[in-house]
This record gives C-alpha cells, sequence and structure tokens, in this order.
C-alpha cells in the first residue's frame, strides 16, 4: 500500500485527537445533512445545557438557532464580516431575542468548564449545495460549530506541501462555501513534514508569515524539525485547551480604514499565545508581574494586545479583585503610542483611551475607571501616588528603556499596587541595570516569565536574518605634517600647553574624520551605488543612520545629489527621494538648514505612511536618533549604519530590516534584511545580537551572516549540485543533455531530493547577491541546474509562486542580456588540478607520509579538503600531547588556510603550495620537539619573526648578534604602527614605510642601504 495523505498525516491527526479528548467519528456519521454547517441537534443540546430556562421556552431556543444559522448563510455576503458575527455569538457576548421580543445573551460554549461540551473530531466530511460537493479531510467540532478545517496532503511527493492545502482551503473551499467557514477559529494545512495555520481568507504563500508555524517557545528549532515539529505543534494547536482560549479572547478582527483596505482576522503566534495566558494566569495567582523577552520584530505590541483582551474580557479576573481591571500600556515615545493606539483601535479593543496630557492621565487614574489607557511614561512625571487597586495591570513596551531613573519610579509610585510586565527585544543585565531583576518574577526560571530568541523567531518566518556587510572607510593621515602644522597655529595663536591638549582632544573626536566632506561623498555614492544595484530592484527602502544632526543633513544633501546625478528614477519615472527625520527643537538656539526638517507629529505620520508604500518614490530616510528603535516598515530592506552605537540601542537599530515583507507588485519576498556597516562595528553588532546571558554558561546565539561567507555557501551548494551531473556539459542547453541529467536525479531516488532542497537553498542565496561579482563565474552553471529544476520541479504549485520569488530578477536579466551575444570563457570555482597541482599533492603526502588510501585521488573537488584533513589530524595528535605555541601557531595558518577562496588554477596551485609549506613545518615541528630544539620551536611558533630574525642575524656585523632579537622585534612593532591596508600600492604609505625601517636600522647602527634593507622591505612587503 502507497503512503497517502489518509493513511499518514491525516490519520496521525485523528490519532493525537482522540489523545486530547476528541470523540472520533467518520464524516457520514455526523447528524448532519450535507448541505449543514452546524449539527443543529448538538448545538441544541449545549444551548439548553448551558441556558436552562431556555428548556421550558423552545420557541425563544429556534430562535436563537435561526439566528445562528442566518448568519451562517449570511458568509456568502462577506465571510470575515460574517465570521466576526458568529464569534461574537459564540463567546456568549451577543443578546438574542426571544420570543417575547427581549434581547438576551446565550452561551453556547461553555469556556469556564470544558467538560461541559462536545468534543468531535471527524474525517471526510461532505458538504455539497454549490457547483460540487466537497469533502474536508479533518474537521473539529464543539457543541456542532465547526471550529477548525484541516486539509492534508500526502508527505512523499515532491509535487505537494502544506502550499497545496492552504490553496485548496483559500481558493476553491472559502470560496465555494464561505457558509462552512463561518465559525472557523482558524485553518490547518500540512503535508507532515510542515505544519501551518492562518485565520479565513489567508493568501498562501509559500514564504507567508501570515500561514504561521505553531510549537513551542521550550523548543530548540534546530532539534524539533520536520515530522517530529508537525507533530508537536497539532498536539499542542488542535486541543480544546488552545482553541478554546484563542476562541474566546485572542481572535480580533482588524477593520478597513478606507476603500484601499479589506476587514481582516489576526490570530496570535504561539510565543505570544503563551504570554497572553501567562500574564492573565499571574495576575490572577497575585504575582507582582513578569518579562517578557521576544525577539524584535516578532510582535510585542499585538501581544499586548492579546494580553489586553483576555484581561478585560475574564470574568474570573474581575470576580478576584471585586472589580474590573484597568490595563495601562506604557510606550516611552509619543509615535510609539500613536502606533500602539491605532493598533488597538483597529482591532477593536474595548473601552480604549489615549489621554492627551498629564492632567488628563492623572484624572483618569485616580478614578479607577476599567478599560485599557495608553500612554507615555514621561506623563507620570510629578503624578504622585494616583491609585491603590492591585487590579491595574502595566504592560510596559520597550521595557529596557522606560523603566530606569525618575520616570521609572514614577510611575510604580503612582500605581504601587500594580501588576508590571515588561516586554523587550534587548533585555539589559550589566552592572548598574537588570531588565531581568526589574521586571522578572522570581518564581519564573532566571527571572523570564516568556523568552522567544532570534533563532525561534527566524526559524518560524516571524522575522528575516540579518546580513551585515562591512565596508572599509580608509584614508592617509601624514602625521608628522600634521604635528607640525598644529605646533605652528599653537605658536601663532600663543596657546599654552593646556589649550593645545584640549584643543588637540576636541579635534581627534570621531566627528571630525566622520564630518569630512571627501568622507561623505565617498560613503553617501557608495550608499547610492549599493542601493540601486541591490535593493531598488526588489522594491524596498533603505534607512541611513548618520552621527548628528548636521551630518544627517549633509548625508541626505549628499545621497539626494547622487541621485540625481545618476537620474535614478522609479518604475513610473519619478525621481527618488530622501527624507530626513529628527529631533529638531523650536527655539532661536536652532539653526536655521536645521529648522526646515521641524515635523509636526501629522507631517511625520505621514512621511512614515509615505516610506512604507512601495510605489511613493521616497527611497531613503536619513536619521541619527528617531527611528533607530520601534520603527516598524516592513518594506526597509537595508540600514545604512555610519554611526558608533552600542548594545541595546545597536541592536534596535541593526533589526530594523529584519521584517518580513512581501512586494505587492511583483509578489517577491524579503529573504534577508541588509546592514551595511561603514563605521566597523562587526564585533559590536555580534555581541548585540548575542544580548546579555541570562545564565553565566549560555551560549552566545549570533543571527549576523557575512555576506562573503553567504557567497562561499553558494559556491559550496553549487559544487553539491554539480557532482550529481558529473560528466554533463553544463554548456549543453539539448534535450539529450536535460535527459541525462534527469537519469541522474530519478523520481522518488535519494539524488531528486538532495537536488531540490540543495537547488532551493541556492537559489535563495543567488536571489539575495545577485549581482555580487563573485557570482559571476558561476552564472552558465547556475542557469543549467535552473533549466533542470524547473524542469522537474512541483507542477501542483502555482506559477504565480514561481513569479512572486524571480519575476523582478528575471525581467531585469532579460533585459541586461539583450545585446550582442557572445561567448567567452569565465574561470570555475570547479578546479582541474594540473600536472604541477598533482606534484604539490603528491610531496605533501610524502611529508605526512600518507598512505595511498589517504592520498585524493579520485575527485579533485575534494583534493583541498582531504590536504587540510590530513594536516590537522596529524596537528591535533601534537596539540592533545603538548601545549607548544608552535603547534598552536600551525593549526591556526591551517584555518587561515582553510578560509581561502580558490577561484582559478593559480589559487589551487598558491593553496597547495603554502600547504606544503605547513606540512613541511609540521614535520619541523615534530623533529625540533624530539631533539628539544626550543629554538626552532620558537621560530616556528611565529614564522614571520623566525624569518626577520634570521635575515638580521645573516647581515648584522658579529659585535651585533646579541642584539639581533631587539632589533628584529622593534621592526615588527614599528611596521605595525605605520602600515595599513594598501600600503604597498600608495606612494605616501611606501615611502613612510620605507622611512620607518631606515630609522630603526640607524638606530641601532645598522647600513640604511644594501641587502640587509632590501631584504627587510622584501619581507614587510610580503608579511603586512
Amino acid at each position: 500500500m502507497g503512503w497517502t495523505e489518509a493513511s499518514t498525516i491525516q490519520l496521525s491527526l485523528l490519532e493525537w485527537a482522540e489523545e486530547a479528548g476528541w470523540e472520533r467519528l467518520q464524516g457520514e456519521e455526523l447528524p448532519r445533512d450535507e448541505h449543514d454547517v452546524i449539527v443543529e441537534n448538538w448545538a441544541r443540546e449545549a444551548l439548553l445545557a448551558l441556558n436552562p430556562e431556555l428548556v421550558d421556552d423552545p420557541e425563544s431556543a429556534d430562535l436563537v438557532l435561526h439566528e445562528l444559522n442566518q448568519a451562517v448563510l449570511d458568509a456568502h455576503n462577506g465571510l470575515v464580516a460574517a465570521n466576526e458575527r458568529l464569534t461574537v455569538m459564540l463567546r456568549g457576548d451577543h443578546s438574542f431575542t426571544t420570543i417575547d421580543g427581549k434581547h438576551v445573551p446565550r452561551r453556547l460554549i461553555d469556556f469556564k468548564d470544558p467538560n461541559n461540551n462536545r468534543f468531535t473530531v471527524a474525517d471526510e466530511v461532505t458538504v455539497s449545495g454549490a457547483t460540487k460537493p466537497r469533502r474536508f479531510d479533518v474537521v473539529y467540532y464543539v457543541n456542532g460549530f465547526p471550529l477548525v478545517v484541516a486539509e492534508t496532503k500526502t508527505p512523499v511527493k515532491h509535487q505537494v506541501s502544506w502550499v497545496n492545502a492552504a490553496k485548496d482551503l483559500h481558493d476553491v473551499y472559502e470560496e465555494e462555501y464561505p457558509n462552512f467557514f463561518a465559525t472557523n477559529v482558524f485553518n490547518v494545512a500540512t503535508e507532515g513534514l510542515e505544519f501551518r495555520m492562518a485565520p479565513i481568507r489567508a493568501v498562501p504563500d509559500p514564504d507567508s508569515e501570515i500561514w504561521a508555524p505553531w510549537g513551542s517557545t521550550e523548543d530548540d528549532p534546530k532539534i524539533v524539525t520536520g515530522p517530529a515539529r508537525v507533530e508537536r505543534a497539532a498536539r499542542l494547536l488542535l486541543r480544546p485547551e488552545t482553541i478554546l482560549p484563542i476562541l474566546k479572547d485572542l481572535v480580533m478582527f482588524r477593520h478597513a480604514r478606507d476603500a484601499s483596505e479589506v476587514d481582516i482576522k489576526f490570530l496570535p503566534r504561539y510565543p505570544q499565545f503563551e504570554a497572553a495566558l501567562a500574564i492573565h494566569a499571574k495576575v490572577l495567582a497575585g504575582r507582582p508581574g513578569g518579562l517578557i523577552w521576544h525577539h524584535q520584530g516578532s510582535g510585542k505590541t499585538e501581544l499586548m494586545a492579546f494580553a489586553a483582551a483576555r484581561l478585560l474580557r475574564d470574568d474570573a479576573v474581575t470576580g478576584k479583585f471585586g472589580s474590573a481591571p484597568t490595563v495601562i500600556v506604557i510606550a516611552d515615545r509619543k509615535d510609539l503610542v500613536r502606533q500602539t493606539a491605532e493598533m488597538f483601535e483597529t482591532a477593536g479593543m474595548p473601552r480604549m483611551t489615549v489621554p492627551r496630557n498629564r492632567r488628563e492621565l492623572h484624572s483618569l487614574l485616580r478614578t479607577g475607571e476599567p478599560g485599557v489607557v495608553i500612554t507615555t511614561v514621561h506623563k507620570f512625571a510629578e503624578a504622585g501616588h494616583l491609585n491603590n487597586r492591585s487590579n491595574i495591570v502595566v504592560l510596559v513596551d520597550e521595557a529596557h528603556r522606560s523603566h530606569e531613573g525618575k520616570l521609572g519610579d514614577a510611575w510604580r509610585a503612582a500605581v504601587p499596587n500594580a501588576k508590571f510586565f515588561g516586554a523587550t527585544g534587548t533585555a539589559i543585565k550589566d552592572k548598574d541595570r537588570s531588565t531581568f531583576k526589574l521586571f522578572g518574577d522570581p518564581d519564573d526560571p532566571d527571572f523570564v516569565m516568556s523568552r522567544y530568541t532570534p533563532e525561534q523567531s527566524i526559524a518560524d518566518g516571524f522575522t528575516k536574518p540579518v546580513i551585515v556587510e562591512g565596508r572599509s572607510v580608509w584614508f592617509n593621515l601624514d602625521k608628522e605634517a600634521l604635528d607640525e602644522a598644529f605646533d605652528e597655529l599653537a605658536t601663532e595663536e600663543g596657546l599654552d600647553e593646556e589649550e593645545k591638549v584640549f584643543l588637540s582632544g576636541k579635534a581627534s573626536h570621531i566627528e571630525t574624520i566622520l564630518s569630512n566632506p571627501e568622507r561623505v561623498a565617498a560613503v553617501c555614492a557608495d550608499i547610492v551605488d549599493h542601493f540601486l544595484t541591490y535593493v531598488a530592484p526588489l522594491g524596498q527602502k533603505a534607512q541611513v543612520v548618520a552621527y548628528n544632526q548636521r551630518l544627517v543633513i549633509a548625508y541626505a544633501r549628499a545621497i539626494e545629489a547622487e541621485l540625481e546625478r545618476r537620474a535614478a528614477a522609479m518604475p513610473d519615472g519619478r525621481l527618488r527621494e530622501v527624507g530626513v527625520v529628527m529631533h529638531v527643537a523650536d527655539s532661536k538656539e536652532t539653526p536655521k538648514e536645521h529648522k526646515k526638517y521641524l515635523l509636526t507629529p501629522e507631517q511625520e505620520e505621514a512621511l512614515k505612511r509615505r516610506f512604507k508604500k512601495v510605489d511613493d518614490p521616497m527611497s531613503f530616510i536619513v536619521v541619527t536618533a528617531k527611528w533607530m528603535t520601534g520603527f516598524n516598515a516592513p518594506i526597509e530592506g537595508v540600514l545604512y549604519l555610519d554611526k558608533p552605537a552600542k548594545d541595546t540601542n545597536l541592536f534596535q537599530t541593526i533589526t530594523r530590516p529584519n521584517r518580513p515583507w512581501k512586494n505587492p507588485v511583483t509578489g517577491q519576498r524579503k529573504d534577508f534584511g541588509r546592514v551595511v556597516d561603514y563605521i566597523g562595528l562587526a564585533r559590536a553588532i555580534g555581541k548585540a545580537v548575542a544580548g546579555p546571558k541570562v545564565k553565566d554558561d549560555e551560549q552566545d546565539e549570533l543571527n549576523v551572516t557575512d555576506a562573503s561567507k553567504l557567497a562561499g555557501k553558494f559556491v559550496t551548494d553549487l559544487t553539491r549540485l554539480l557532482h550529481l551531473f558529473d560528466g554533463i556539459d553544463t554548456s549543453d542547453s539539448s534535450f539529450e543533455s536535460l535527459a541525462e541529467a534527469h537519469e541522474r536525479i530519478p523520481e522518488g531516488g535519494g539524488q531528486r531530493t538532495e537536488f531540490i532542497e540543495t537547488y532551493v537553498a541556492l537559489q535563495t542565496v543567488w536571489e539575495f547577491l545577485d549581482p555580487h561579482p563573485m557570482l559571476r563565474p558561476f552564472a552558465g552553471q547556475y542557469f543549467w541546474l535552473a533549466k533542470v529544476y524547473e524542469s522537474i520541479r512541483p507542477k501542483d504549485v502555482s506559477k504565480t509562486f514561481l513569479w512572486a520569488r524571480l519575476g523582478a530578477k528575471t525581467t531585469d536579466l532579460i533585459h541586461g542580456h539583450m545585446t550582442d551575444v557572445g561567448v567567452r570563457s569565465m574561470p570555475s570555482k570547479t578546479v582541474t588540478l594540473d600536472a604541477a597541482g598533482l606534484e604539490l599533492v603528491k610531496k605533501i603526502a610524502e611529508q605526512l607520509k600518507l598512505s595511498e588510501r589517504q592520498t585524493p585521488a579520485s575527485k579533485a573537488d575534494d583534493v583541498y579538503q582531504e590536504v587540510l584533513d590530513s594536516i590537522e589530524a596529524r596537528l591535533r595528535r601534537r596539540l592533545a600531547d603538548t601545549e607548544s605555541p608552535a603547534y598552536r601557531s600551525l593549526a591556526e595558518r591551517i584555518e587561515k588556510l582553510r578560509a581561502k577562496a580558490i577561484e582559478n588554477v593559480e589559487d589551487s596551485l598558491a593553496f597547495l603550495e603554502e600547504a606544503l609549506k605547513i606540512a613541511q613545518d609540521v614535520v619541523a615541528a615534530d623533529r625540533a620537539a624530539e631533539q628539544g630544539d626550543q629554538g626552532a620551536l620558537d621560530r616556528l611558533a611565529d614564522p614571520k619573526r623566525g624569518a626577520l630574525t634570521q635575515i638580521v642575524a645573516e647581515n648584522t656585523p658579529p659585535g651585533l648578534h646579541k642584539i639581533v632579537p631587539d632589533i628584529a622585534s622593534r621592526i615588527d612593532s614599528i611596521v605595525v604602527e605605520v602600515a595599513y591596508a594598501g600600503w604597498s600600492v600608495s606612494d605616501a604609505g611606501d615611502k613612510r614605510v620605507r622611512r620607518e625601517l631606515r630609522s630603526v636600522l640607524k638606530e641601532y647602527g645598522l647600513p640604511i642601504k644594501g641587502e640587509l634593507f632590501d631584504r627587510t622591505y622584501e619581507y614587510v612587503r610580503e608579511n603586512y
């Protein structure tokens, strides 16, 4: 028997449901007509059991069921609106008409005691009445109301995936039978390898964050994957303990604000679900609060909305404290208050207030009215004591920023008996501050109530990885000439020593370097070039972070000029624009050129809306502090960073581009966010992304990828794929070539699986890096592989997805290739070793006395790794027995060699020559260790220093030999000071190094011309 959805994942869903307490039936066993949505007999039983007064009033009970069925039928006029109406009914918040004209709320589901409900899971549920009958794979009923529909596919066909199941739900079932989804809480799509859930009318997409995975924040995304993740998700989500709380409190509807929008339903993601329930449980338990530490961009504002809704809707909270609660949401900036209020308002949050000033806030809190209050931390200044109630719940956004100092003390003093919950993506832990201790509940492990890591967020697709591209902005500085000029100035101005020190200190500030007009021009030209090459073709926007307000204006003007010079236009022909956002004081002291950028809150909001629109020419926003944190614009694809930052501010800044985004015009999705670093913050970025360690032994978790490493991954994956087609000419586009390729990856075989999985990864990297220069040599092979993939790719996945992924790039590719067509040779990463290379391999094998089995012979592509592995194996054995610096140095040399890129035959020979030197040194180290020759081991520990010592010793008069080590050390140290990247191709740099070398030799009474100088200079050129 073959594997089908019925025999695999569908059967498992039914079995897991039974174990979770669902009664299992076949669809045909349900007591319903195929035209019916609600199992009316069960709904009536629940209605009478939960509303006993209706037992003696059957006509009123009939009216309830009639109104329910009418609302179900109304789904044909708009599914989302009907679903919202029925959600209110199922929650028990709707008042039904009685036979005598009264309006009375009715309970249809018992949320307090789930045991009073009927939970039924049925498979193969048929519904008819439209164009043709449809059969739903698995339906979960509560009291006869179908709350969940799960569509399954087989896990053993590449042609289908969960996306096909989602498309069936969205494109067919919801379109033909919207009434069946009128009571729906959420849908599920799975093929057994991935599991996704979504609200009604969620457009299916392979990269959609709306069709969200489910899971647990306790799980490691590297361990719980594939079928294990599917089972975990199904067991956690498809159970009454999860479905009922979502229906009762956590379903929200965002209403359209104008004709360009539509009503949408949205649901919590699993980290939000867990945290919202945890907040609710802590309030009921009387705990003081808790810390929610969720990755930046993973939806903390929505989490607060869900938590507030659950607290305000729960009678148990009101019963515990004697009155309904007040939920205070605190942000630290006005724009964040507006953003939060807008989100709460469109989600239909009941009883919401945004105080306009301090007086209004203080008055509101003194009265103790229930509901949601959204405000800034600053409005608590001078508030004093406002209310002693213990049913006040304070939810603090960006908790790492707004809880310290006088303002933090003020809002805690204002409502001292409140429960305080802090949400942050960048918890702080240092000698002076600790977000953990201030918000954390001592009963929680490590003072964290809910933890959702960057790794989990990226694995789930809720945020995107951040690619950091480093830039080196270098310059020459003639220190001697500068010192002379400064001394002349000091003399002319009559400065004393203290004044000189002060002036030189101010002048040496980083702003002096950053504000150099030539540097500003160079950086902004590079920014525009990078943006037009990598970001603009994807329809994304850019944020630029400059050092201060003066530089913000300078950068904005330079970028504008560069865009104008290049005639950089939008697809509709309008020139791209640059906006400036910074805090400008409206005072006499404010420079006139700054006042141009003084924006009202309304103007700033308008600018933000322009930036978020794909068809608006506002392409760049230049900032210095504003919008670096708390700004959520998924369209932002890149952040250009030219300002020092650290820790939480740095982390908040570099995560701006990590939001998922789909281009509404091309359908193309963002795979990565980019940060282009002009300030040299790579190490600081790594530290910021890792965040504070809750435990001393906790491992650093980094989510920053180096673009060069990504290019290396492309080459690695390409090489793996080409191995599958050894012997096939990738320049041959004939049918015979394609047929031969198909034979190498037969359907159902492991090679086909390997090819598909590796090619998809390869395609993602190509799309991100193109037109990276490293890709050019591999374009022909990549496009050949693309044709092979296209010939076997899943045909049931809509071509819309292919265009959404590759449309914009493909169009540009076609246009770019409509020129004179020709053939030219391109160097390839796949290197065929020539005779010289094979001879070097042989010498290495002889040095290390490798056996014939270890000498690479069959696959040239594996030579490099096998060579290094062989040498490393020798080194590991030695390092286990000794702590000698010589062996550590050799191991470091191996590591550097392994990182070298090999792009042509010359590179491969240089690689093997260096490997031979290391192999020879390994043998020499063994010999020196056996003979006790410490001098030889010291030279091997620092081969550069050893070479220099030998040069100096051979060219030094006999009487000076005892100071040879001092001379060598002095040369090395002075060269480190004066040499810089690119010095050897700069006249000024070359002259300076020569001058310093002669100075050292002269200092020791050695000749400054001749063989000693020449050989020393060559040594420096080679090693520095």
